[in-house]
This record gives C-alpha cells, structure tokens and sequence, in this order.
C-alpha cells in the first residue's frame, strides 16, 4: 500500500511541477510542435519515473533458503482475543485507499464509456474513405471532430464552402496523431483525478493540438480572417466527447490571438534549457527517501558501533531509542494460548508504532504479504533473502516501503512497527535463517 502511495505522490508532484513550467515559461510561446512534445513527455515522465527505483544494489542471494511459517507465533508482551484485535482491520488509510479507488473506477467507467460512444457513432453512420483516413458523416448538428484515424463530420456541411478547411483541420490532427496524447492523459487523469492541475494539463494539452491544427490550415490556405469567420461559426455547434479532437473546443478565443502573435524570437528558445534543471529537482525528489535512508543508516551504524560485512544481518533492525527493547527472546517459552512449552524462533523487540524498520543486511526482497488478516498470524510481514546462505524475517508491521522482487541495502527502512497479527501491542517480531534453519538473532545484531 505503501509503495503505491508514493506513486500517486510522486506522480501528482512532476506532473504538477511539469504544467507550472509550461504555465510559466512556455505557454505564450509559437513553438507548438516544442510544446507539444514536452507536455507529451511530461505525460510519461509522471507515469514512468515513480516505478524505478534507483536504490538497489546488485547482489546474489540463495533462492534456497526459505521460511516456512506455522501457527505457534506469539508476540508482544501479552495475548488477547482475536476478537478484540480485529476491531483494528479498517484505519483512516483504509478507508481512505478504498474511496479514492471507488472515485477513480469511476472516472475508469466514464473513460470506457467515452470510447464505446465514439464505437457506437462509428456503426451507427454511413463512412467514407478518403486517402487513409474514414470520414463518419453524422446527423447531428456537431462541430468536427477526430479519433485517430476517423473525422467525424456533419452530412450537411460536407462539400459546402469551408469543408475542405474543417477537413484540413481535422486530418492534421489525425496526421499527428494527437488522440495518443489525450488517451494517456486520460489514463492519467483516472489516477489523479484529485489533483486540480491535471484538468489544466488537459486543457494545454487540447490547446496545443488546436494551435498546432490552425497553423497547417494556414499555410495551405493563408487567409486568416475567413479562416477565423469559419471557427466563430462553429462556435454554437454542440460538443462532448472528451477523447476527441474537436475543431470548436472552448479556445476559441486563444486559438485568434495565437494566429496573430509574432513568432517567438530565437533568444526566448533559452528557455528551454531551464528545463534541464527541471527534470534534475524531479529526479533528485524521486530518489530523496533513498538519500534519507542512507543517512538514517549511517546513524544506525554509529549508534550500534559496528563494522561488520553489509551482506551478513549485522544491525538491530530498528534504532535502539528510548522505549526500545527485546521483550521475548529466542528459546523455549510458555506458549500463552497452548499452556505449553514451545520454541520461539524470533525476537520480539517492543517498539513504538510507526518506528521505521530497517533490513540488517543488503538482499533481494522475496515476500511482502499482502493478503494477511487483521489480528492473525504474523499479520504484515516481509522476507529478504541474502547472501552466504541467510534469511531474515520481519513481522506485525504496520506499513510496507518496498515492493516484493526489489533490492535493498542494509539500513534501508523496508516498513514500519506495527501489531497487525497475534498483538496486543506495537513491537517488531524478527527472525534470522541461515541454510534453512532459524538461528539466535540477538547473535547477529
């Protein structure tokens, strides 16, 4: 859950960040095709950039070894019903998570239901093919409109004065190919539908393949003022399918002005280099949880004073603060529930909720159970396999910070303290394997 939400994060942020820019230094400019481009690659900036991580370290690890888990596990420092325990399933993130995945199935729908209309206009209406492209002649009193290779076109204004340049408009647009732009937005926008800026992206975006549709009429047909006469005209011809491009969209009024205004001089073209520093604040915000935990686990080192291999668990894998402790050791125990003597493979350390947990050794990321149950078993737990034949365990978390098939460096935070199992109080349940048997951990910290 964790990873997922420092996706929508981080997405939010750099597509944020990217329509500021264009807002600010781009957007009066005539270098359309430029704009276009990089609100395009803005796009899959946003989308592609959260999901690398950039952390991980190259290392072998023995896929044999594994923990099998049983159902002797207690932990914390007393026992309570499962039925007191499981009042906790749902926090305020739960609820949370679970409405903004309601509103953005909604917004998925909607989306589907965009593209079945625009299937459904196809079937419904006579098409004629006209070089590599189908024009859809609808009854509808409609401005143009576009779907990549379709044009959708009022049977009445076809062949009348004027149509070869609505034509004209609207095979740019197919020609460009600007659908592809507005389907990854949209996909987009099913993620972020609560970021504000989105739907300002969406309209540069449109703005721009208008401006971009204008400038080729204008240079086939270079009368600019019976070309403005034919877009006011439009103006009252009713529009609504998002996915399209359409030659009357609400930019009537920008798409004038920009057929008037003086290209942009050579000099405003620096502004482009600002770019650069743009796209280095984004990558260095993506990867500042690495550096943080990087410098927490410098701290760590310090604090245990150790010197030991990064490969071996070698570390207390949480910071020994105050509140801090082993409340169960490794050994034979009194089970609580059985009233029997059983073998505790783990160390219990009590630890405040939300304390970060960090791998004691550098691994690869084998489980993070995902489907565990509130108040049972080992609740969130994560698996990390290392080298020279070790295993180590960490469980009752509260949140997860890596996802499974990752890698990770000792002193790297890979959750947070929770009591999400058998618990009646936040601590970390920690266990060491090495060549597929459990060992004392308290002999690797």
């Amino acid at each position: 859950m964790n990873s997922f939400i420092n996706y929508i994060i981080e997405s939010t942020i750099s597509i944020s960040v990217f329509y500021i820019f264009y807002e600010l230094f781009l957007k009066r400019d005539t270098w359309f095709r430029f704009n276009r481009y990089y609100l395009l690659f803005g796009l899959i900036f946003s989308f592609v950039l959260p999901m690398l991580d950039f952390s991980a370290a190259s290392f072998v690890v023995n896929s044999q070894n594994q923990f099998e888990f049983k159902d002797y596990l207690i932990i914390g420092n007393s026992i309570s019903s499962f039925e007191e325990t499981s009042l906790q399933q749902f926090s305020v993130l739960n609820s949370l998570l679970i409405l903004y995945t309601l509103i953005a199935s909604l917004f998925l729908a909607k989306f589907i239901l965009q593209l079945i209309k625009i299937f459904k206009i196809v079937k419904a209406y006579d098409i004629i093919r006209y070089k590599n492209y189908k024009l859809v002649l609808i009854s509808k009193d409609s401005a143009p409109y576009s779907f990549f290779n379709y044009i959708f076109l009022n049977k009445d204004d076809y062949g009348l004065i004027g149509s070869n340049e609505l034509l004209l408009h609207e095979i740019i647009h197919a020609r460009q190919k600007h659908s592809f732009d507005i389907i990854l937005l949209e996909l987009l926008l099913v993620l972020q539908w609560f970021n504000p800026l989105i739907y300002r992206y969406r309209l540069a975006l449109k703005e721009v393949h208008e401006y971009l549709a204008d400038r080729g009429v204008l240079l086939k047909n270079r009368d600019k003022i019976a070309y403005q006469k034919l877009i006011l005209d439009q103006i009252e011809k009713s529009f609504s399918i998002h996915l399209a491009s359409q030659f009357n969209y609400s930019l009537t009024k920008n798409r004038i002005k920009m057929m008037t205004r003086i290209n942009s001089s050579k000099i405003a073209t620096l502004k482009i280099v600002l770019i650069v520093p743009l796209l280095v604040f984004l990558l260095s915000a993506f990867t500042i949880n690495t550096a943080r935990e990087s410098v927490e686990y410098k701290n760590i080192l310090d604090l245990q004073s150790l010197s030991k291999s990064t490969k071996t668990p070698s570390i207390f894998p949480v910071e020994k603060i105050e509140g801090v402790e082993i409340s169960s050791g490794f050994g034979m125990r009194m089970h609580p529930i059985k009233k029997e003597k059983m073998m505790h493979k783990a160390v219990d350390i009590k630890a405040p909720k939300g304390t970060p947990v960090y791998a004691t050794a550098d691994g690869l990321i084998r489980k993070v159970k995902l489907d565990y149950e509130e108040g049972k078993g080992y609740g969130m737990y994560i698996i990390i396999d290392h080298e020279n034949g070790y295993s180590t365990l960490y469980s009752q978390l509260s949140e997860y910070n890596i996802k499974e098939g990752s890698e990770v460096k000792q002193g790297d935070v890979i959750g947070y303290v929770g009591s999400s199992g058998i618990s009646t109080g936040p601590h970390l349940h920690y266990e060491v394997m090495k060549d597929g048997e459990n060992v004392n951990p308290e002999n690797y910290f």
